[in-house]
């Protein structure tokens, strides 16, 4: 979750806000998410993904990864 959320630039306080716990929250899954519940991992993972982050699953050739979705361009 800290590459996607470096990769959007939003720094830990912003993406906390985005998904409506604390700081030491997004801290805590960040460094590995012990002790944190299912369902607040679940919020920053729809604020990641509500702000234009696709997460990758594993396969045989790489492991987990991300990428953003681009941007609409209006004619």
């Amino acid at each position: 979750m800290r590459v996607a959320r470096v990769a959007l630039e939003l720094s830990q306080e912003d993406l906390a806000k985005r998904a409506g716990v604390g700081r030491q929250t997004v801290i805590r899954i960040e460094a590995g998410g012990k002790g944190v519940a299912f369902d607040v991992v679940d919020k920053v993972r729809g604020a990641l993904e509500k702000a234009g982050v696709v997460f990758l699953p594993s396969t045989a050739e790489h492991g987990p990864g991300i990428a953003l979705r681009r941007k609409k361009i209006e004619n």
